[in-house]
C-alpha cells in the first residue's frame, strides 16, 4: 500500500518589480485532500481584517485584497528614482485536510474574505489594524486579535476569543456540550447570546464595568484562599474576586474576563 503525502503551495505573491507579476487583489480555490471528512482552516495575518463565512461548498475560496501603504512624498532618494515599496506576501498550503493561509506583510497589510464548508474547525488570528468576523460555522473556533474587535454570528460548537483592544460579540445557534470556552479582552465589552438551554459554570470578572445576564443562575460563594510562602514563612489570605455561577444546573467552565468594559449574557 502506498502512502501519499501531499503538500501544496497554492499561492505565493511577492509585490516587487523584479518579475513584474504583482497583483493587489484576486481569488483562488483550495481543495481539501478528502472533502468527505471534516477539515481545519488556519488564517494568520500580521496586518489586516479576516472574514470567514460558512457555506455549502466543499473547498475553500480565498478572496484577497492588498492594502496600499502610505504614499511617500519623495519619489527619489540619493538621485535614484523609487520603483516599488515594501512587499506584500501570502502563502497558502494544504496537507491532510488542513489548510493554512498566512501573510507576513506588516507594511501595507491584507484583507481576506474566506468561504469555508459550514462544518469546519477554525483558527483565525490578526495582529494589527483589522477586525475578525466569523459566520455560519459549526466547529471548534479560536479567534485571536490584538488591536480590533471579534464578531461571530450564527455559530455552533465552541469559541475561544481573545483580544486586547476591541469588543467580543458572539451569537450561538448551538453550544457543544461538555466543552469549556473562554472570552478575554482588556478594552471592550463581551456580549454573548446563547441558547436558553445551554449549561455552564460561569467564571466572570470585570474591573471597570458591570455584568448583566438574561439567565437565572445561582451565585457560588467565593471562599478566601490561604497560602503560606515557603521561603519567608509568610501566611497570606487571598480574596477571589471572580463572580461564579451555574446556569441550568452547571456544566463546562465559561471564563469571561475584561478590564474596561461590560459583560452581557443574553438568552436566545
Amino acid at each position: 500500500m502506498k502512502k501519499v503525502l501531499t503538500t501544496v503551495i497554492m499561492l505565493l505573491i511577492l509585490m516587487g518589480a523584479k518579475y513584474g507579476l504583482a497583483q493587489d487583489n484576486g481569488e483562488l480555490i483550495v481543495p481539501f485532500s478528502d472533502p468527505s471528512k471534516k477539515g481545519k482552516v488556519r488564517v494568520e495575518l500580521k496586518k489586516g481584517s479576516i472574514e470567514v463565512r460558512g457555506t455549502d461548498r466543499k473547498d475553500v475560496l480565498i478572496v484577497y485584497k492588498g492594502r496600499k501603504g502610505k504614499e511617500k512624498q519623495n519619489a527619489t532618494k540619493d538621485g535614484l528614482r523609487r520603483i516599488s515599496g515594501a512587499a506584500m506576501d501570502m502563502e497558502v498550503s494544504e496537507k491532510n485536510n488542513y489548510i493554512d493561509i498566512e501573510s507576513d506583510s506588516w507594511n501595507s497589510g491584507l484583507d481576506l474574505v474566506v468561504e469555508v464548508p459550514k462544518n469546519v474547525d477554525l483558527h483565525v488570528e490578526t495582529y494589527n489594524d483589522g477586525d475578525l468576523f466569523i459566520g455560519n460555522v459549526n466547529g471548534e473556533i479560536v479567534a485571536d486579535n490584538y488591536n480590533g474587535k471579534i464578531s461571530a454570528e450564527n455559530i455552533s460548537g465552541s469559541l475561544v476569543a481573545n483580544t486586547y483592544n476591541g469588543s467580543i460579540k458572539a451569537t450561538f445557534d448551538k453550544v457543544s456540550p461538555d466543552t469549556p470556552m473562554a472570552f478575554t479582552t482588556y478594552n471592550g465589552d463581551v456580549d454573548l447570546t446563547l441558547p436558553a438551554s445551554f449549561k455552564a459554570s460561569l467564571k466572570m470578572k470585570t474591573a471597570q464595568g458591570e455584568i448583566y445576564s438574561g439567565f437565572d443562575f445561582s451565585v457560588v460563594k467565593n471562599e478566601p484562599v490561604t497560602k503560606t510562602e515557603k521561603k519567608s514563612g509568610t501566611y497570606k489570605v487571598y480574596l477571589d474576586d471572580w463572580v461564579r455561577g451555574d446556569v441550568n444546573g452547571g456544566g463546562p467552565e465559561f471564563m469571561i474576563k475584561n478590564y474596561n468594559g461590560d459583560i452581557y449574557l443574553r438568552k436566545k
